[in-house]
């Protein structure tokens, strides 16, 4: 054989072993639908973190409660998230670019329980391991995503309820658990968001419990701190008379529609609009401690989103390491009153 054509079947033989270690190695990286993920020795696990929105000091603890556990297992994070809870496309589209990026799983806050599950549902069909935090999604557990951490809201809403009731009976000077001749307002949340509306719910259930305390406005606001404002102001302004307000009490179902409401009632003092009116808000934020201190805010209804955050990548690990995980992991509510704010932490 000449020299050339030794050459020649020389460059065939390595083309051939080439290709042939492309297949095998592209054949090794592909993850099979059903497969769960196999982390190796030298494997370290990448787990992206998607909230619901940035902008709310809420998300910043919950982001610090994933980055405490990321640190603690030595997992790469990658937290982002849409610039508040109304910008569900934007969620969407961050969550199937970080489905396709190579992560090993995803741990969501979804936007919209129900226009979130499909795209869950892909995801988790390819092999990506996906946990839902601080608000439900419309799917279940076990099947289309591995668990849910977070606030059983319905029963939170039940305790804003409560809490709310108390306050109006301190005002009446009667009994705490006696319900009372009176009106009540809550501003919601959007319509697609499934905590929030656990909460208002549970809110409304205990409340219809009772003969004399009735639910006389209700309204969705969108998503934003300044909608819920408007949306305060504009069913305030109508209880409004002989420049008092004629509300009993009032409930905001989270960070966003709590401040809007206490920036409308903030505004009407003032005007000076005489307000005796009882407000139970969820979640905390430095200016809700501000109308706490005030006493324009009676009680926050507090959530741990740190503990979530925390509890939610620790789950995950865990679910790729093949360890057991619950199911749902309830991470509580607290009542926080301005007597707390005297209290070291």
């Amino acid at each position: 054989m000449s020299s050339q054509s030794r050459l020649s079947a020389f460059a065939c033989t390595a083309a051939s072993l080439w290709l042939l270690g492309a297949a095998v190695a592209l054949h090794g990286c592909r993850r099979a639908p059903d497969e769960g993920v196999t982390v190796g020795a030298n494997h370290r696990i990448a787990i992206a973190c998607i909230p619901k929105a940035t902008v709310y000091t809420y998300w910043q603890a919950a982001h610090d409660g994933a980055l405490r556990a990321a640190q603690e297992l030595n997992v790469r994070l990658d937290w982002q998230g849409p610039l508040d809870d109304s910008k569900v496309a934007d969620q969407i589209g961050i969550f199937n670019n970080l489905a396709a990026s190579g992560v090993d799983a995803i741990l969501l806050s979804p936007c919209n329980d129900t226009a979130l599950l499909p795209h869950v549902r892909n995801a988790t069909k390819r092999g990506v391991a996906v946990g839902i935090f601080d608000s439900p999604l419309h799917g279940t557990v076990g099947k289309d995503y591995v668990n849910y951490i977070g606030t059983d809201n319905t029963e939170a809403g039940k305790v804003a309820a409560r809490t709310l009731i108390r306050a109006l009976a301190r005002t009446k000077e009667k009994a705490a658990d006696t319900s009372y001749e009176g009106r009540v307002i809550m501003v919601r949340f959007t319509e697609g968001s499934s905590s929030t509306r656990q909460r208002e719910e549970g809110f409304k259930d205990v409340i219809a419990e009772g003969v004399t305390l009735r639910l006389v406005e209700q309204q969705f606001s969108d998503g934003s701190t300044m909608g819920a404002q408007h949306v305060a102001e504009t069913l305030l302004d109508s209880y409004v008379k002989n420049n008092r307000l004629e509300i009993d009490g009032i409930f905001a179902s989270n960070q966003g529609t709590s401040e809007g409401t206490y920036n409308a009632l903030h505004a009407l003092r003032d005007k000076g609009v005489e307000v005796r009116t009882r407000f139970v808000g969820f979640d905390d934020s430095a200016l809700l401690l501000q109308g706490l201190k005030s006493g324009t805010i009676d009680a926050l209804i507090v959530q741990n989103p740190e503990k979530m955050g925390y509890l939610g990548v620790k789950a995950l690990v865990n679910y790729l390491e093949k360890k057991p995980v619950e199911p749902i992991v309830d991470t509580g509510v607290s009542v926080m009153t301005k007597a707390d704010l005297r209290m070291p932490q």
